[in-house]
């Protein structure tokens, strides 16, 4: 599974320019598709069991269902959240009481979902 460092605006998550590296994962594991991972940094998402450090393995999907552990893109800046649509906005939740949920126009043209959180690797 390709491991992507950076995001970019408009640009398909696996663009060869944004592959850092690669993470040997069984496909026990990874369902079919197009998988990546991300390396989390940050403690927001601590109460999903997501750690700093934590790599999240994603398929990539342009769309999420309520509750969803997704990565999404805002601007050139990737983040893992929880997915709650309200109306014509969208909450992007986090899992620690710590921080805020970032609310967004889900019509921004600075907004994508990149894929579903579907596994996350650590070492120990």
């Amino acid at each position: 599974v390709p491991v992507v460092g950076r995001v970019r605006a408009g640009e398909p998550i696996l663009a060869q320019e944004n592959i850092e590296g690669a993470l040997p994962v069984s496909r026990a594991f990874v369902p079919p598709g197009d998988a990546f991972a991300l390396r989390v940094e940050g403690d927001s998402m601590v109460g999903a069991g997501i750690l700093p450090g934590d790599y999240v393995i994603a398929i990539c999907r342009p769309t999420a269902q309520r509750g969803d552990i997704v990565v999404a893109v805002l601007g050139e800046e990737a983040t893992v959240k929880r997915f709650v649509p309200k109306g014509d906005k969208i909450l992007l939740v986090p899992e620690n009481p710590r921080y805020e949920p970032i609310v967004v126009d889900g019509s921004s043209e600075e907004f994508r979902i990149a894929g579903k959180v579907v596994a996350l690797m650590r070492r120990l």
